[in-house]
């Protein structure tokens, strides 16, 4: 099964950004989402309007270390009028298109009173991101997309091309303690995108847990994505260490750079093999 294969940004929150870029290729990965900020990481506008330094600055900090940007990630804009929240995801649009970023991770939201601003919203945006080669990929993450059932009535209302899933099993355990390969044999032919995430404890348990380590299914899950004919990005999102540490020193029980480097190689080598026998 060949698919584009990364890790996000999250489990090295605490390092820095070109420690983050190099512990992801040295793992072997090649390609990188945006998700969790170093903290001397040049920042990217919420609304996705150009800042034309600080891209140029990350794009070139890739290229040096071999990393193709894969995923940006979508911040909605709920408590507006309708048309700044569309502007927003316009320019989120537009951002991923100079990134050369073919999805946009959306998470969704948590207020019911909301729910069908949030719709039309994506319906208003949709086309627009479908025009310019973008899925705008919403995931399982509390609120509206808790369940699998919740995901799929997300998609089906929404109803275009340009708004599907980002599957991520760990946090339809997380959230739900539903079993994610159940869920996604209901949604498996709008999957765009991929979170790698497992866990361990069903709802409310850990995912500090590197792929393959705890409770989700992944060979049985990349079966079913294959049978469906998935090539999407499937990034890494979580690891059994990082993100724990404040900037400085590490302190008992804190994880280190080699730590989090560690357990990436571990993550790419469970999947190159897995993926390898599929």
């Amino acid at each position: 099964m060949d698919i584009p294969l990364g890790c996000f940004s999250r489990p090295w929150a605490a390092f820095e950004f070109d420690e983050t870029l190099a512990g992801i290729a040295a793992a072997g990965f090649d390609h990188f989402g945006f998700l969790g900020l170093n903290h001397d990481q040049p920042s990217l506008n919420d609304d996705g309007s150009a800042i034309p330094e600080a891209e140029a600055t990350v794009l070139a900090a890739l290229e040096r270390h071999g990393l193709a940007p894969a995923i940006l990630v979508s911040t909605v804009l709920l408590d507006a009028p309708p048309e700044a929240g569309l502007a927003r995801l316009h320019g989120l649009v537009d951002q991923a298109v100079r990134f050369n970023v073919r999805v946009i991770l959306e998470q969704g939201h948590g207020r019911p009173e909301n729910y069908d601003r949030y719709f039309d919203l994506m319906r208003a945006a949709a086309p627009y991101a479908a025009e310019h080669g973008i899925t705008i990929a919403v995931k399982p993450h509390g609120g509206l997309t808790t369940t699998g059932a919740d995901c799929l009535a997300a998609v089906q209302r929404v109803n275009h091309p340009g708004y599907r899933l980002c599957y991520d099993p760990g946090n339809l355990l997380y959230y739900a303690g539903e079993d994610p390969v159940q869920a996604l044999h209901s949604f498996a032919p709008y999957v765009a995108a991929m979170c790698i995430k497992d866990e361990v404890g069903g709802q409310g348990g850990s995912v500090t847990v590197s792929p393959g380590d705890g409770d989700v299914d992944f060979p049985t899950i990349f079966r079913i994505l294959n049978d469906h004919g998935y090539a999407g990005p499937s990034i890494v999102e979580t690891l059994g260490a990082g993100g724990s540490r404040a900037s400085g020193d590490a302190g008992e029980g804190q994880d280190t750079l080699e730590t989090v480097n560690q357990e990436a190689v571990r993550a790419y080598n469970y999947l190159r093999s897995l993926l390898g026998s599929i």
